[in-house]
């Protein structure tokens, strides 16, 4: 009986445990030191950039099969530009934060697998057939670009805070993924992309683009 009783309490201690962790650290928001400029953007997530890669229209049209998805992704932000992809591991802030001051123009959610994020097969880092969250976005000086939110094997819930035509500042929290994931920025081609393969990026303050 004691030995019930105390796995019992074990069991009732580590619930009450992982709940705490769960809301205290997994969805902290801890504030940031916004830029608060319309020449730079910054990361919407907080992780680490596993890819940077330029793409255009052409280059686009002998893509097949996974791959196929960038060619509609893109369509709507630019004939040119860069896709940067942000890998989120459970120790990283969940929220995702507006890069550039503008609103929202539409946003598109999409149902798909749970596969593990963070083992990928092709050069973009991402995982294509996962369920996945657009955000498209426009500047205050007409600059389209996107952010998606994709899940992975434990993120199991994509949370959009957004509306169509709603105005967003820079570093305004606009979703969050549950527990971690990954997060793609598109940007157009005319911005110069300082963000590097490795880096480690910090939500509403990493600088990873310049306005031309």
């Amino acid at each position: 009986m004691k030995i019930l009783k105390r796995f019992l309490l074990f069991v009732v201690a580590f619930a009450v445990f992982c709940v705490a962790y769960y809301q205290i650290w997994f969805l902290r928001q801890p504030a940031r030191n916004i830029p608060n400029s319309n020449s730079v953007f910054v990361a919407p997530a907080n992780g680490k950039i596993v890819s940077v890669r330029k793409w255009n229209t052409e280059s686009l049209m002998e893509l097949k099969g996974e791959l196929g998805v960038i060619k509609v992704w893109t369509k709507d932000v630019d004939t040119a530009g860069t896709i940067i992809s942000i890998q989120m591991d459970p120790m990283n802030v969940h929220y995702q934060r507006a890069p550039m001051e503008g609103k929202v123009v539409s946003e598109k959610y999409t149902k798909g697998s749970f596969n593990n994020a963070v083992v990928m097969s092709n050069e973009y880092g991402i995982r294509f057939e996962n369920e996945h969250n657009e955000f498209l976005l426009e500047t205050t000086t007409g600059k389209r670009y996107k952010v998606i939110q994709i899940s992975g094997f434990l993120a199991r819930r994509i949370v959009d805070y957004t509306k169509p035509n709603q105005t967003v500042k820079q570093g305004d929290v606009i979703g969050l993924i549950k527990l971690g994931s990954q997060v793609t920025v598109i940007l157009p081609h005319d911005v110069t992309v300082v963000a590097k393969t490795g880096e480690v990026t910090i939500d509403g303050e990493t600088v990873i683009a310049t306005v031309n």
